[in-house]
């Protein structure tokens, strides 16, 4: 008997939806693709509960005829592809055919449409089991898709998603990457009832980009186009020190496609060279137009990824595109008038153009030459400047390295500990620490890692982890006595966020005060910083402290609801702490040394990682060969 049996067309269905559909992004997604082919100049995306509730989608497009819409449904029906030689030239978004009969296979899905100037349209409705069942619509012309119970017969798919916070971000940055994509087209998101996001339909990318990601990235942007072969650029990178922690801000389109692209990361690391800052990455947007028959899309079932044909040229050509924007900021002579969008829209010129572009003078005093034998009679002191220890009391600014001047180094008392702190940071304390603590600091290496000597061998201490640790119990410990010392801003801060951010902040505030922010909203993407937690933060700019923190956040908030437990929330506060490269005095690093020996577990970042690590004198000998 044969064991080899064809799948059923639900079964085979269901497959292909786990490949396209990974959770409510995907849907939005792949049904505002279709709206866009259509051409659609008006689009608005309707979300509940994250999307598991409703998913909805209508547009003003082409519509379909009664026998289109039943098509629509059927596994690979498209009108996008007539034959095998249309794969060497698709331009438009969707073009398998495996997304609407894959999203009903795995809801309740509802198609409504009308063709322009027709008296009628229809309404196919079918569940989960494949069943359809029609009527006569008379709505207005366009398309309209209603996608609910997503995953109704997929119960093990919806434990793999995150929190409805995080899975409307991802709504939201669906959507936002398809409006940047196409600025001649309107979009609006309706989450909840309410509006989140607008966007009409606009000429130029510059007004598109600052309704969403706000006016201050947009200062920040440097605005290019570059003409290679048969490529061509355009878009805009971010200035030189303007950084993110991830890769998230890095969006690639090509030929209006949004994608993601190991070459065209390359070419953006390339063309930054040394300007890029380690562990760090500049925003840059990006839109390549190619001829179609140079790359294939057909490489992804969910079509993120693309293949060129010679991924070199696609390298050079982004990072030569980098590089000249970032010389044309250097080299203000080189930029016409009229070239204004090549500069920040800030209207501010980087202080490198300006000394660039600076003629300095100098003429020496006339003054007589003091004999270099004669000595003088007292010698002259100099006071060593004191640097800025890492206290809980201290407003640290900056850090000031000390002057080369031998002096009896202060003892530090480590801080008091109650034994009554909270019972949530047990839950981050695996084996203690096996070797003696340090008993003094020697030294540095690579601005990284701190060096101690103890009783038995040599200690190293990665100085990012440590401090992460002793911000952790500082502001977890003030946070559940409701009591988080907090430094009061003179001036309060404005801060421009992604509004996926926003919403999650401000649905979070009350935690957030708990742990030293207070917060409100100004209005769209912008929020007021009116204190912050009192930890030794100064070197962190504090719209780059939240960004950071609130990025961690949308990753790893629990699944059960959006509100966040202060646990996790003062592990993303971490994100302030020194990091890797920050140049610590002596005394700071001795500081540093002491807060964490009070720590209740000082062996561990919040995360999990090592912050000491002990080298023995019996490794180090057998090293010499001394044994």
């Amino acid at each position: 008997m044969s064991r080899i049996k064809v799948m059923s067309k639900l079964l085979s269905n269901r497959i292909a939806a786990g490949e396209v559909i990974e959770r409510p992004a995907s849907v939005v997604k792949e049904l505002v693709e279709n709206s866009i082919d259509a051409g659609a100049t008006e689009i608005i995306v309707e979300i509940q509960r994250a999307g598991n509730r409703l998913i909805a989608v209508t547009d003003n497009g082409c519509g379909m005829d009664d026998e289109d819409a039943l098509l629509a449904l059927q596994q690979h029906g498209t009108s996008k592809l007539l034959d095998e030689s249309d794969l060497d030239h698709i331009m438009t978004l969707g073009f398998r055919g495996e997304a609407l009969p894959s999203i009903a296979s795995v809801s309740d899905f509802t198609l409504m449409t009308r063709q322009p100037g027709a008296s009628g349209g229809m309404k196919v409705h079918s569940n989960s089991d494949d069943v359809l069942e029609t009527s006569p619509y008379g709505g207005a012309p366009g398309t309209r898709i209603e996608v609910r119970d997503l995953f109704c017969n997929l119960p093990a798919r919806k434990k793999f998603l995150k929190s409805p916070a995080t899975e409307e971000h991802h709504i939201e940055e669906t959507l936002s990457l398809l409006a940047i994509a196409h600025p001649e087209t309107g979009f609006r998101l309706i989450i909840d009832n309410r509006l989140v996001l607008r966007t009409p339909s606009c000429g130029r990318i510059d007004n598109r980009l600052r309704e969403i990601f706000g006016k201050s990235f947009i200062e920040n942007m440097l605005f290019f186009e570059h003409v290679e072969g048969n490529l061509h650029l355009s878009g805009c990178v971010a200035s030189p020190g303007f950084t993110r922690p991830s890769r998230r801000d890095q969006r690639v389109f090509i030929n209006s496609r949004p994608v993601e692209s190991q070459a065209v990361y390359r070419g953006i690391k390339d063309g930054y060279a040394t300007l890029a800052e380690s562990g760090r990455y500049n925003p840059v947007i990006i839109f390549l137009e190619m001829p179609p028959q140079e790359l294939d899309v057909n490489v992804h079932p969910a079509k993120r990824e693309v293949r060129f044909k010679s991924e070199f040229t696609v390298s050079r050509a982004v990072a030569n595109a980098v590089s000249e924007a970032l010389r044309q900021m250097r080299n203000p002579g080189n930029i016409p008038v009229t070239a204004g969008a090549s500069l920040p829209l800030s209207g501010k010129l980087p202080l490198s153009m300006v000394l660039d572009a600076a003629e300095i003078s100098y003429t020496p005093p006339q003054m007589k030459q003091p004999d270099l034998l004669k000595m003088p009679d007292e010698p002259v002191k100099k006071k060593a400047a004191q640097p800025i220890v890492f206290e809980e009391d201290d407003d640290v600014d900056a850090v000031v390295a000390p002057e080369p001047v031998v002096e009896e180094k202060p003892e530090i008392a480590p801080e008091e500990t109650t034994e009554s702190f909270s019972p949530l940071v047990k839950e981050f304390r695996p084996a203690a620490f096996s070797g003696n603590w340090p008993e003094r600091i020697i030294g540095a290496v690579d601005k990284t890692y701190l060096l101690a000597e103890s009783s038995d061998g040599l200690v190293l201490i990665d100085q990012h982890a440590a401090h992460e640790r002793i911000m952790f119990e500082k502001i977890l410990a003030g946070a559940e006595k409701s009591s988080a010392a907090r430094q009061q801003l003179l001036i309060a801060e404005t801060v421009e966020l992604p509004r996926a951010m926003v919403k999650l902040l401000l649905g979070n505030a009350e935690i957030f005060d708990r742990l030293g922010f207070e917060i409100e909203s100004a209005g769209g993407c912008t929020v007021l910083v009116n204190s912050v937690p009192l930890t030794p933060c100064g070197h962190r700019e504090i719209g780059q402290w939240l960004y950071d923190m609130l990025n961690e956040l949308l990753e790893n908030s629990p699944a059960s609801g959006a509100v966040i437990p202060p646990e996790i929330a003062a592990r993303a506060a971490c994100r302030a702490a020194v990091k890797a490269h920050d140049e610590l005095s002596l005394k700071e690093m001795d500081s540093l040394l002491e807060q964490l020996r009070a720590c209740r577990q000082g062996t561990l970042c919040p995360h999990g990682r090592p912050t000491i690590v002990a080298i023995k004198f019996s490794e180090i000998e057998k090293r010499f060969w001394r044994r």
